[in-house]
């Protein structure tokens, strides 16, 4: 995952360097987060101060202004993101980042697969597509689907 000082990519003053750090994805953050590795790397001063709820509880973290670049040439400009302590990586990527796209993890074959994309392209509903190829097999017959308001919902005949 690749991190610069925030800056605009039309812009034509020279572009800052592109640091590498290894990153996690977690759709339960709300907000993207780096470590205190990432600041000192880039030499990043904060812009704002503001409160962030941690599985550690509430605290007042520190707000920097990134780009974020992704593998697949998806970059995201001007990301105002938190400092805080993480262990075993240098960003956590947040649902900041993971909302505005298509993000989708599969296990297919004995393999686990993460796949993101920008922008959306097509909706994923395994429950319905599931229902259309009616694959009903032993212990598919109840498949739990959230709605919006993220309240668990049955869906099959138990």
């Amino acid at each position: 995952m690749g991190v610069s000082e925030a800056h605009s990519p039309e812009s034509d003053v020279p572009k800052p360097l592109v640091s590498h750090f290894r990153a996690i994805w977690d759709t339960g953050a709300s907000a993207s987060v780096i470590s205190q590795q990432v600041i000192a790397e880039l030499n990043l001063y904060p812009i704002d101060k503001t409160k962030v709820l941690t599985a550690n509880g509430e605290r007042i973290a520190n707000v920097y202004l990134v780009n974020i670049y992704l593998r697949n040439k998806v970059s995201f400009s001007g990301v105002r993101v938190t400092d805080g302590n993480l262990l075993g990586t240098s960003i956590l990527i947040g649902m900041d980042i993971i909302g505005s796209g298509d993000f989708a993890v599969t296990h297919s074959d004995g393999k686990t697969c993460m796949s993101f994309q920008l922008p959306s392209s097509r909706k994923i509903d395994f429950v319905k597509e599931m229902n259309a190829k009616n694959m009903r097999g032993p212990g598919q017959d109840r498949i739990v689907k959230r709605n919006n308001d993220d309240r668990p919902r049955v869906e099959g005949s138990g």
